[in-house]
């Protein structure tokens, strides 16, 4: 159910009404588990990049943090 909600989400172009960083951060599908963590997945990457945390701030910040390894190690 998760999953679908994520996808719809996706398709209509819409995020959660949660995660105010959507224009910041247009290429991360986000959601929320059961459990209250947020995660994020980078679209259209293989092995999958996934991110959590405990709130959009902190989710939001490690996303920040994965791009920014994820840059470092393109230029290296």
């Amino acid at each position: 159910m998760l999953y679908s909600a994520l996808m719809a989400a996706r398709r209509d172009g819409g995020a959660p009404a949660w995660w105010p960083y959507a224009a910041e951060l247009p290429d991360w599908d986000v959601w929320r588990d059961i459990c209250g963590l947020v995660y994020a997945q980078l679209r259209d990457t293989a092995p999958a990049v996934l991110v959590r945390g405990e709130d959009a701030v902190d989710l939001r910040d490690a996303i920040r943090r994965e791009e920014f390894l994820r840059s470092c190690s393109a230029a290296g």
